[in-house]
């Protein structure tokens, strides 16, 4: 089922046990605004009485400061709620723009939902 939540950003949402999985994609244009992003998804963590939500990033587009901004949010209050979060299928050079502040350092970015669901990181083997 996909939902806009912010202007610019639609997420499909998707349902396991305990957990809420939510592909974000977006941003589609240069008017997107990530505002409220954070807000919403607890809101629907709450409606769906989950304990865990699983980000999947793979179909960003881009990284821009907004939206930056809403997943440190969304970070803290999962982190009040006791609730758990994680995030993985970001692309490098999102990544990259998480590792300019301690939100890198506080959540591990796993390659995919299989790795993020049992909890545990494989790094790439080099080629």
């Amino acid at each position: 089922m996909l939902v806009n939540l912010a202007p610019g950003w639609k997420t499909e949402l998707d349902r396991g046990p305990g957990w809420l999985f939510v592909k974000l994609y977006g941003p589609e244009n240069v008017d997107a605004d990530a505002t409220g992003l954070a807000e919403s998804l607890c809101m629907m963590m709450r409606q769906e009485l989950k304990g865990r939500l699983l980000l999947e990033l793979e179909n960003l587009q881009d990284m821009p400061p907004d939206l930056v901004q809403e997943l440190h949010l969304l970070r803290d209050e999962m982190e009040r709620q006791g609730a758990i979060l994680r995030l993985c299928g970001m692309a490098a050079e999102h990544e990259s723009c998480l590792c300019d502040s301690d939100f890198s350092q506080r959540f591990t970015h796993y390659r995919d939902r299989e790795e993020a669901i049992a909890g545990f990181y494989r790094p790439g083997k080099p080629r």
